[in-house]
């Protein structure tokens, strides 16, 4: 696999240190899985903050502090997330998709769209979705109201960027405009994180948004 588009270095800096929201981590997290330049990306940014805390000066703990913490880790209630053995999508968003990909109940979005928003935990903020567009069609052009990241995990896209395929990552704030059309031959479906809705050229388009759900 080629992956020729990454997420922004402020982005990995970010999923390094912890502090993406969930949607935007999960979306990063699949990227990494499927990304081996990443993954090393990664590996160096978490040496350097590893670095940057070893050179802070030393406070001190109360006592016990240490015990409480192991107490509390062997008290939690964390149950384990089924997987699908035969899913085909990378482990950080199978657990998103325990039926797969070809399971995922699709909700009209529009002509050759579909979206299907995926569950995030409470305090979450922002939106992770899927979204389908079917081969050929084209998503209306668009804005962003905050940042988006779209990792295609299948099929494939073209915007004014470049064509972007299984493994790519689009990494968008509401600087850009742009307009997907899915390449022939296969549906293109994509995990999406959002916080914001789109902001759409066509009056049309943004008269129909409620209905679309985008």
């Amino acid at each position: 696999m080629t992956i020729a588009f990454h997420p922004d270095i402020a982005t990995l800096m970010a999923f390094s240190a912890g502090s993406l929201e969930e949607p935007y981590a999960v979306v990063v997290s699949t990227h990494i899985a499927m990304c081996e330049a990443c993954r090393e990306q990664v590996k160096r940014t978490d040496l350097i903050g590893g670095a940057l805390l070893a050179a802070e000066p030393k406070a001190a703990m109360s006592d016990g502090a240490l015990d409480r913490l192991t107490a509390a880790l062997d008290a939690a209630d964390v149950a384990p997330v089924p997987v699908a053995p035969s899913s085909t999508v990378p482990a950080p968003v199978a657990r998103y998709l325990p039926d797969g990909i070809d399971g995922i109940r699709w909700r009209f979005s529009g002509p050759g769209v579909a979206v299907a928003d995926l569950p995030s935990s409470k305090t979450a903020k922002g939106r992770l979705m899927l979204l389908k567009v079917a081969a050929g069609r084209k998503v209306p052009e668009h804005s962003h109201g905050g940042q988006e990241l779209t990792l295609i995990l299948r099929g494939a896209y073209r915007d004014r960027f470049g064509v972007f395929a299984t493994g790519d990552i689009a990494d968008h704030d509401e600087d850009v405009e742009h307009q997907p059309i899915a390449e022939p031959g296969e549906d293109c479906i994509c995990l999406v994180a959002v916080d914001a809705k789109l902001s759409f050229r066509s009056r049309l388009v943004r008269t129909l948004q409620p209905l679309f759900g985008l």
